[in-house]
Order: C-alpha cells, then structure tokens, then sequence
C-alpha cells in the first residue's frame, strides 16, 4: 500500500502527468485567475520542491515571486502559458526571491507555507 501525499507535497509538486521530464516553463506566460501575473523567470522541478519563479514590473522594478507548483491549473506549450489557480494579489504576496536561478532553501519554504496558510488554491489541492 502506498503512503498517501502530504499536503505540503502536493503544494510543492506538479500535477501528474502535467510535464515531461524534458519539459521547461521557462519564459512561459503567467495567467492568474483574475489576469496577466507576469512572466516564468525560473522554474525547478524537484518532486516535493517545485516551484515557480513568477517576474513581473512593480514600481518600474522587475520582481520575483515564488509561488509553488501546486498553484498550476493547467499549461500549453504551444501557447507557452501557464494558469494559475490563485490571484495576482496572492502572486504579489508570495515571498520575494532575489536572484531566480538560485535554489530556495528550507527555510523559505517553511516561510512560504505560513505566509500563505490561508490561501485556497480550489480544486482537490487538500
């Protein structure tokens, strides 16, 4: 019998079946549920540790956000979009990461999930 999925593992992982082991979001648009969130700076695809690296102008600054791959309803390379299941707000409030090829580290994920306990990412996500 198999254990069952964490919560927080299924946060931090890609739905089954959404990518391919050679794939990358990389550059792809981001569509939240209520508009235009920015662009895919970086993403990594660790089972249990994958997340994006969400880019977009605030105050005429790029910044980074790391929102997790559990987050991602649906994607189409050949529109090289990705759809999220939370608001621009919530992107917006997701922790800053300065440099967006650089690995998190545990501590950033603790921080993540408590900053946003309180997000509904719909769906069978828990």
């Amino acid at each position: 019998m198999t254990e069952p999925v964490r919560p927080n593992e299924r946060l931090w992982s890609f739905p089954k079946g959404m990518l391919g082991p050679d794939d990358s979001i990389k550059g792809f648009e981001v569509e939240a549920s209520d508009g235009h969130a920015g662009k895919v700076a970086w993403a990594s695809y660790a089972a249990g540790e994958s997340y994006l690296v969400v880019s977009h102008l605030q105050h005429l600054r790029e910044v980074h956000h790391v929102v997790p791959a559990g987050a991602v309803q649906k994607l189409s390379a050949r529109e090289r979009k990705v759809w999220l299941r939370v608001s621009r707000a919530q992107v917006q409030e997701a922790p800053e990461h300065l440099d967006p090829q650089a690995p998190l580290d545990h501590s950033t994920f603790d921080a993540f999930e408590s900053a946003t306990s309180t997000w509904s990412f719909g769906g069978d996500m828990f």
